[in-house]
C-alpha cells in the first residue's frame, strides 16, 4: 500500500476551560499537582529531545524501518510460527520494495517501508505523481513484485515438496489479489482510475461483500480511509481537471490490470488446491 505526500497531526487538549470550578479535593494538593505537571512536562521534552536526535541520526529511516519489521514479525509469529511469520513479512517488504523500485523509475521520491502490525506495511511518496499513467505504474509496481515473489515460494514448494512455501505462496497470491481491489487506497484502486473513473463502484461493492464474509476489522479502516476521497468534491474536481490517458494507454491499462488478477486468481486456486494434497 502506498501513501500519498500528505501528513496531518493531531493533537488533544485537557486544559480546563476558563471559568471552570475546581473541585475542592484539587485545591487542597496544588504541590502535588505541579509537581506532576513538571514532572509530564520534562518528561514530554527529554521525548521531543529524543525523537529529533533519532530524526538527525542517517540510519533513522533504515532503524524505523527494521524495527517496525520485527515488530511485524513478533506479532505474526503468535498466530503462524516464527519461520511463516518471517517468510510473510518478506513478501510485504517486496511488494512495497516493488512500488519503490517503480517510483524511481519514474521520477518520484520515495520514503522507507513501515509496517504496521495487523494492517499490512506502507510507502510514502515524497512528491506527487505527475499524471495517471505514473501514478498507475507506481500502484501497479507492488502487486507485480509481490506476485513474482509468491510464484518463487510456489515454485520452491512444489520442487521440495513443502507445505510452508505452499502456504506462503497461496498467501502472497490472496494478499496481492486483495490489493488489487479497485477502491482507494488499495493499489487497485490507483491503477483503475486510468482506464475507468467508476471502477471504484465495483470495488466499493466488493469491499463491502469481503467484510460481510470475513468480518474483518482492517476491511473497515480501508473503507474509512477510501470515504474522503470518494465523497470529497475537492478531490473529485481535481481528478476531473487531470487530463485523462489516451485510449491506446487506457487500454493497456486495463489488460495489465485484468491479466495480473486473472493470473492470481488462477494462482490462488492451483495452490489452494495443491496444498490440500501436501
Amino acid at each position: 500500500m502506498m501513501k500519498e505526500p500528505a501528513a496531518a497531526e493531531i493533537f488533544g487538549d485537557g486544559t480546563p476551560q476558563p471559568g471552570a470550578a475546581v473541585p475542592p479535593t484539587q485545591r487542597a494538593r496544588p504541590r502535588r499537582g505541579g509537581a506532576i505537571g513538571a514532572a509530564l512536562a520534562f518528561l514530554l521534552f527529554k521525548a521531543k529531545s529524543l525523537l529529533v536526535l533519532l530524526k538527525a541520526l542517517p540510519a533513522a529511516k533504515f532503524l524505523v524501518t527494521s524495527l517496525s519489521m520485527l515488530a511485524m514479525v513478533w506479532v505474526e509469529a503468535q498466530r503462524t510460527g516464527v519461520w511463516f511469520a518471517v517468510g510473510f513479512v518478506l513478501m510485504i517488504l517486496v511488494h512495497e520494495l516493488g512500488h519503490g523500485y517503480a517510483m524511481k523509475r519514474r521520477g518520484v521520491e520515495a520514503g522507507w517501508p513501515v509496517f504496521i502490525p495487523f494492517i499490512g506495511a506502507m510507502i510514502s511518496m515524497k512528491n506527487a505523481p505527475r499524471d495517471r499513467d505514473t501514478e498507475a505504474d507506481i500502484a501497479y509496481g507492488g502487486p507485480l513484485a509481490g506476485t513474482l515473489v509468491a510464484l518463487l515460494a510456489a515454485v520452491v514448494g512444489l520442487a521440495l515438496g513443502s507445505r510452508p512455501f505452499l502456504a506462503l505462496a497461496y498467501t502472497g497470491f490472496f494478499l496481492n489479489l486483495f490489493n488489487l481491489t479497485p477502491i482507494s487506497p488499495l493499489d487497485g484502486g490507483r491503477v483503475a482510475q486510468a482506464f475507468s473513473r467508476r471502477a471504484w463502484i465495483f470495488g466499493a461493492v466488493l469491499l463491502g461483500a469481503l467484510f460481510l464474509w470475513t468480518h474483518a476489522p482492517q476491511l473497515l479502516l480501508i473503507a474509512l480511509l477510501a470515504l474522503p476521497r470518494l465523497f470529497s468534491r475537492a478531490g473529485a474536481q481535481a481528478e476531473a481537471e487531470r487530463d485523462a490517458l489516451e485510449p491506446a494507454q487506457q487500454r493497456a491499462w486495463a489488460i495489465r490490470y485484468f491479466g495480473l488478477a486473472s493470473f492470481l486468481g488462477a494462482a490462488l486456486y492451483v495452490s489452494g488446491s495443491l496444498l490440500h494434497r501436501v
